[in-house]
C-alpha cells in the first residue's frame, strides 16, 4: 500500500523542476507532419529532427531524402556550420576546468605568437573576449589562401587585421574567434584539434555518428547537401573546410546531438559520463555580450523562444543549415538538421531555424503556427527581378544597335563609362558582400553568379557597342586622317 503514494511523491517530485507548461504531452505525430509540411514548402530534400527532455531522447526522426537517393534516419550526418563553436566551447572550458586555462588570461599565454595589426590589442585580447566575439576581430577577417592551408595559417593571417573595435567594447559576430580557440586548445593539449574532440566530446557522449573527417563520414552514410537555385535545390558537394573545425565543419546526426544536448541540459553529464563541471555549463550558457535579441554566451546565443529563456544557435554552410536549441527552465531540447542552404542571405535562406523555434516554443505551450512559408514567393519575386533586369539590358543593346548615336559625343563617352562601371560593380561588390569569390560564388549561389556574369557581360558589350559607334561616327565625319 505504500509503494504506490511513494512513487507518486517520487515522480510529483522529479517533476516539480520543471514549469507546468512543460507537463503537458506533445503530440510528436503533430510535429512531424509539421516539419513534413515546411518541407515540402521550402523544397527541403532532407532533415533530421530530435527532441529531448529530463535527460532522455524522447522523440527523434528522419524525412526525406539524404541526396544520394537513401532516407534520411536519426544517424544520417550533416555539417553543423557554427553548431561547431559549441564544441569548440566545451573544449575550452574542459580545459578551464582542469586548471589549463584562464578565461581572463591573454590569448599570448597560450599563442605566444598570436597577433593583429595592433601590438597592444594583441596583448589585451583575452580567451574570454573570443568567446564572447568581443575581441574587436571584424567578422571580414583576413583568412589564409591556398589549398594546404590549416587552422594555424588562418590565425597567423590575423596578424594583418585591424580590429573593429577595443578588445571588450562591443559583440561582433566572427568566426575567427573560434579559430584561434582552436588553436589554443591546439596549444594547451598537444594535440590536434580533430583528435581531442573526438576523444574527449564525441567518445565520452557516444557520438559514434560524428566526425571531424568528412571522407570517412560519407562512408558512414553522410548526407549530400544541396545549394538553391531560384529556389530549387540541387545537390554540390562543396570543399571540405578541415582547416576551420572549430567555428564551422564539424559533422553529426540528430541521435548524437541529442546526446550532446542532454549533457548541456543535465550539468555536463550524459549517462556516466561527465564532460564539463556545472559550472561550466552555467557559464557557456550565460550572456555576456548583448546584441540584437540575444546576449552571446559562449558558443551558445542566451535569449528567448516562445516566450521563455532559450540557448540557442543555428549553423549555416553554402549547402547544410540547422539549429539547437535549449529550454533550461522546463528541460527540452531541439535539433533540427537539413541538407539544404544557399549563399545568398535570409530572407531567401530555407527555414530550417524557424523550424527549431517553432518546435521549441510548441513545447512550452505556444501552438504550432500553420505551416507555411514565403519561400517560393520570395524566390519567385528574385527570379522576376533578375530576369528584368537582363531583359531591360537586351532591350536597350538591341536598340543600341539599331541606332547606335544617339546623343553628343561627350555623353555618349559618358554613358560608355558608366556602362563599364555598373559591370565592374556586379563583378566585385556582390561577391564581396557574400564572402565568396569568384571561384566559389557558382557553387554556393549558381543562380545569383549567372546573373552577375550577364549582367557584367551585357554591360561591358553596350560599352564597346558605344565606343565602336563613336569610332565609326568620327571616321564618317572628319575621314580616316583624323584617327591618325
Amino acid at each position: 500500500m505504500t509503494r504506490f503514494p511513494l512513487a507518486i511523491l517520487v515522480s510529483a517530485l522529479m517533476l516539480s523542476n520543471y514549469p507546468l507548461e512543460a507537463q503537458s504531452a506533445p503530440d510528436f505525430a503533430a510535429v512531424d507532419s509539421f516539419v513534413t509540411q515546411v518541407m515540402r514548402a521550402d523544397r527541403l530534400p532532407g532533415a533530421s529532427l530530435a527532441i529531448v527532455h529530463a535527460g532522455q531522447v524522447v522523440h527523434v526522426r528522419g524525412f526525406g531524402t539524404d541526396g544520394y537517393g537513401r532516407p534520411v534516419t536519426p544517424n544520417t550526418s550533416f555539417t553543423l556550420g557554427s553548431m561547431s563553436k559549441g564544441f569548440t566551447a566545451l573544449a575550452i572550458m574542459q580545459l578551464v576546468d582542469r586548471g589549463r586555462v584562464e578565461l581572463d588570461a591573454s590569448v599570448q599565454r597560450y599563442l605566444p605568437w598570436f597577433r593583429v595589426a595592433d601590438s597592444t590589442a594583441s596583448r589585451q585580447i583575452t580567451v574570454r573576449h573570443l568567446l564572447l566575439h568581443t575581441s574587436g576581430i571584424p567578422t571580414r577577417a583576413r583568412r589564409a589562401a591556398g589549398a594546404s592551408r590549416t587552422l594555424t595559417d588562418h590565425v597567423r593571417a590575423l596578424a594583418g587585421t585591424a580590429l573593429a573595435r577595443a578588445p571588450g567594447a562591443g559583440h561582433e559576430y566572427a568566426s575567427p574567434n573560434y579559430l584561434v580557440l582552436g588553436a589554443i586548445i591546439e596549444a594547451v593539449t598537444g594535440e590536434p584539434y580533430a583528435t581531442y574532440v573526438e576523444r574527449a566530446i564525441f567518445a565520452p557522449l557516444q557520438m559514434g555518428h560524428s566526425y571531424t573527417d568528412r571522407t570517412r563520414a560519407i562512408a558512414q552514410g553522410m548526407a549530400k547537401g544541396h545549394v538553391y537555385a531560384l529556389g530549387h535545390p540541387r545537390a554540390t558537394t562543396l570543399p571540405f573546410e578541415h582547416d576551420r573545425l572549430p567555428t564551422a565543419a564539424l559533422i553529426s546526426s540528430a541521435q548524437d546531438m541529442a546526446q550532446f544536448l542532454i549533457a548541456q541540459l543535465n550539468d555536463g553529464r550524459y549517462e556516466g559520463a561527465r564532460v564539463a563541471s556545472p559550472a561550466s555549463v552555467e557559464a557557456m550558457h550565460t550572456g555576456g555580450a548583448p546584441s540584437e535579441g540575444f546576449s552571446y554566451a559562449f558558443g551558445w546565443r542566451d535569449g528567448k523562444i516562445g516566450g521563455v529563456r532559450a540557448v540557442h544557435h543555428g549553423g549555416i554552410t553554402p549547402n547544410f543549415r540547422g539549429k539547437m536549441v535549449l529550454l533550461p527552465d522546463s528541460g527540452w531540447g531541439v535539433v533540427v538538421l537539413t541538407n539544404a542552404s544557399t549563399g545568398i542571405p535570409m530572407p531567401l535562406a530555407p527555414t530550417s531555424h524557424r523550424l527549431a523555434d517553432d518546435i521549441a516554443a510548441y513545447l512550452v505551450g505556444v501552438p504550432l503556427p500553420p505551416p507555411t512559408s514565403p519561400h517560393r514567393t520570395r524566390w519567385l519575386a528574385l527570379a522576376v527581378v533578375l530576369f528584368g533586369v537582363l531583359a531591360s539590358q537586351v532591350r536597350g543593346l538591341w536598340r543600341l544597335r539599331r541606332a547606335p548615336v544617339h546623343t553628343s559625343p561627350g555623353r555618349a563617352w559618358l554613358m560608355a563609362a558608366f556602362d563599364l562601371a555598373v559591370g565592374a560593380v556586379m563583378a566585385i561588390v556582390p561577391p564581396r558582400l557574400l564572402g565568396a569569390s569568384w571561384r566559389e560564388l557558382p557553387a554556393v549561389a549558381p543562380d545569383l553568379a549567372l546573373w552577375l556574369l550577364a549582367v557584367a557581360t551585357l554591360c561591358a558589350a553596350s560599352a564597346l557597342m558605344r565606343i565602336r559607334a563613336l569610332a565609326r561616327s568620327s571616321v564618317n565625319s572628319t575621314g580616316p586622317r583624323a584617327l591618325l
